[in-house]
């Protein structure tokens, strides 16, 4: 039974604001629709909205992370480490947890009203909180089913890159589809090797099934090879969309970054240490930070370059005599 005297850390845990880090994804969707759109044009009010975007997301994704955890409790118990949460520890009452949830979703609405932000921002804060449902309430339930949990959960990713370009613009101006999917399959990606490194960390498969229903299907075989096809099809999308868009032409540079990012994001799923590790240590190794801040900084300096190197070197187009 949990304490009555609960500390007020036990409730915030539940609320992981740790994870708030996820939706720097959301600046991916800023930087989309500055360069698509907004024509490189930075001033302090975009910045600001920038900014004020992020916090109606950190209110949502914080809600769908207390149901998540009152949902996964009777699971959670079974798991090597996860039993240690505040729910099947019993640190935290339920019922505040609820009030807690419904709390984040009002505030984060009301803050959307306050700062004024147009019906596609609201739309997409929806679906972040539609997505939470739909992944963890049965009887759809998604988390369960294999392969849909990790297709539901990325698509999180196109969420809040929607949540990002319509904080700076107008419903009318929609982001490429190439560009959509492949934030969609690189989320879905990072959620397959997340899956891939739980799976085994438990070492155990009746153990695991218990703990995830979709892990009764999942197979080490299956989720790499999962792995590989979501990595293909992210630089399939990736390369068409640096291909079509002019202001994009320059990212063709970037490739073999990306490239060597993946490669470094298998090489660690894949040691056998990453396995005994818990799967969010995944995305903490220091070389897939290191490639994916140089490869930032290069698609800036790319996006801002004045000329179009890619059609200069015959990248992009005939070469001609």
């Amino acid at each position: 039974m949990a304490n009555k005297t609960a500390p007020v850390i036990e409730y915030l845990k539940i609320c992981r604001p740790d994870h708030w880090l996820k939706n720097i994804f959301i600046l991916f969707g800023h930087v989309v629709a500055w360069a698509l759109v907004l024509d490189f044009r930075l001033d302090g009010g975009l910045v600001i909205t920038a900014l004020l975007s992020l916090i109606p997301a950190c209110l949502v994704a914080s809600a769908n992370y207390i149901l998540n955890e009152i949902l996964d409790a009777p699971f959670d118990a079974v798991h090597p480490t996860k039993r240690l949460r505040g729910i099947p520890a019993g640190k935290v009452k339920v019922p505040y947890l609820w009030w807690l949830m419904v709390g984040l979703i009002v505030g984060a609405f009301a803050l959307c009203a306050l700062f004024k932000f147009n019906w596609g921002y609201q739309a997409a804060l929806g679906l972040l909180l539609l997505s939470g449902l739909v992944y963890n309430v049965p009887p759809i339930r998604l988390k369960d089913r294999a392969f849909m949990d990790v297709i539901a959960e990325s698509f999180n990713n196109p969420i809040r890159l929607w949540l990002g370009y319509y904080a700076l613009v107008q419903p009318n101006q929609v982001p490429p589809l190439s560009i959509v999917l492949a934030w969609w399959f690189f989320g879905a990606l990072l959620m397959t090797g997340k899956r891939y490194s739980e799976f085994r960390f438990i070492g155990d498969v009746s153990v695991s099934g218990r703990y995830r229903k979709s892990f009764q299907v999942y197979t080490e075989k299956s989720l790499v090879l999962a792995m590989i096809t979501y990595a293909n099809l992210f630089c399939f999308c990736t390369g068409i969309a640096m291909a079509v868009y002019p202001r994009l032409n320059n990212l063709v540079f970037v490739f073999p970054m990306i490239v060597i990012a993946v490669i470094a994001y298998f090489h660690h799923a894949m040691k056998e240490e990453t396995a005994r590790l818990e799967p969010e240590q995944l995305l903490k190794n220091p070389w897939i930070a290191f490639w994916t801040i140089v490869t930032g900084a290069a698609t800036i300096a790319l996006l801002l370059a004045k000329s179009n190197y890619a059609k200069a070197a015959h990248l992009l187009g005939p070469l001609q005599w």
